[in-house]
């Protein structure tokens, strides 16, 4: 099965959210990135940099991970 990419746009910065709440709950950027890799995610720090700055299509697996490791539901990703 085709991975779904996720793409910000003018009205929803995924990247942003993820960064503020990432911030918001005390969580470091390194700690994010070790858990997604422990899950089996391809994602390193270049990677994630370009997720949190919209520089990058995010994977809806790696919104599922982000969102189970931060404790927020998905819906918190896409806030506006």
């Amino acid at each position: 099965m085709n991975e779904v990419k996720i793409r910000s746009d003018s009205k929803i910065s995924v990247g942003a959210n993820i960064k503020r709440i990432r911030q918001a709950k005390g969580v470091r950027a390194f700690d994010l990135i070790r858990e997604l890799q422990l899950q089996g995610l391809n994602i390193n720090k270049q990677r994630y940099y370009k997720l949190e700055h919209d520089l990058a299509n995010v994977f809806a697996s790696e919104l599922v991970a982000i969102a189970e490791y931060l404790g927020v539901d998905i819906s918190e990703l896409f806030k506006q």
